[in-house]
């Protein structure tokens, strides 16, 4: 019985930890579904007809798709410092010169894909959809935040509220 009692103890926890889904997966649902209200929010801002979302958004995934090309091929241009970073050590002029050079090539190619995509969308867009476009990052940033900052006064006062 003693044996039996034990390997329930020692296998429930291991069970439990092995049902879990990794943490990896967790990211990728949480970013899709970010994407998806992205999506949502720009279709009721920009308030598209049925012919405008069909011309918009095969423009906006693949836009979308090269900008996170090159936001990882930034990140990876960047690997080396944050390595030597990491490792506690100095970084040296060459290899910061380096790593200013790839970055400010990296942030040019962003403002240039940019640039390309909004132009590309004048014959599909009027020009207060183009405008409210190019703010709508901004105001979803600023939404975001805002909703933050209500969360967390929300759990203040409720912690207040539960003290003594």
């Amino acid at each position: 019985m003693k044996k039996i009692f034990t390997g329930l103890i020692v296998l429930v926890p291991i069970m439990l930890v092995m049902a879990q889904p990794p943490r990896g997966d967790w990211e990728k649902d949480d970013r899709k579904s970010m994407k998806t209200m992205n999506i949502w929010k720009l279709t009721e801002e920009l308030e598209l007809t049925e012919e405008q979302a069909e011309k918009f958004f095969p423009k906006f995934r693949t836009h979308q798709d090269k900008m996170e090309n090159i936001r990882k091929e930034g990140k990876d241009a960047l690997k080396p410092i944050f390595e030597t970073l990491k490792d506690g050590k100095d970084v040296s002029d060459k290899d910061l010169a380096a790593a200013l050079k790839k970055f400010e090539k990296f942030e040019r190619e962003k403002v240039d894909n940019q640039i390309a995509f909004v132009k590309s969308l004048e014959g599909t867009l009027t020009n207060t959809q183009i405008a409210k476009l190019m703010l709508a990052p901004h105001k979803m940033r600023r939404e975001a935040k805002d909703n933050i900052r209500k969360h967390k006064k929300t759990q203040n006062r409720r912690y207040k509220r539960d003290r003594w």
